[in-house]
């Protein structure tokens, strides 16, 4: 597997993107998938199989076409190569609360309910304090979550 960018220089989330795919792809435990229109990438989706689950752990699309259900057929394609590979759920990884129409995830979260399941939650990630700095980020943080209304 290889992971090809275009020529414009990675952005720091590029080459996080691309470290995971490289490090998971080298055994095939991680794949790509586009939805194409009109010889476009429209929808795209970095999946990672393990444990018998697959995870959506990347994903974007263009606002481009917004007539067009790319993203749905991509995540049952996405599915069907779970389930050729003995998979036993797929993990759509993170959904707004239901009582938050105005969170920034609402619209995403309704497309990722729309395919049926079951909510799970576990334990919210923790921080562990290495540096000072850690405060600045998480000062900036807080201020960046309050404007944002969550």
């Amino acid at each position: 597997m290889r992971f090809t960018h275009c020529t414009r220089q990675l952005s720091r989330a590029s080459i996080y993107i691309k470290n995971e795919f490289e490090i998971f792809g080298k055994d095939d435990k991680a794949l790509f998938f586009f939805a194409k229109y009109k010889n476009e990438n429209v929808s795209g989706a970095l999946v990672i199989f393990s444990n018998l689950g697959a995870f959506y752990h990347q994903g974007a699309s263009l606002l481009k076409y917004p007539q067009l259900t790319a993203s749905h057929l991509l995540h049952w394609e996405v599915i069907r190569e779970a389930k050729r590979r003995g998979c036993r759920f797929y993990n759509f990884w993170g959904i707004s609360p239901s009582d938050a129409p105005g969170h920034p995830w609402a619209g995403l979260s309704l497309f990722k309910r729309g395919f049926g399941g079951f909510s799970e939650e576990y334990v919210p990630g923790q921080d562990f304090i290495l540096s000072k700095k850690y405060w600045l980020t998480y000062l900036i943080e807080k201020i960046r979550k309050t404007r944002r209304g969550f």
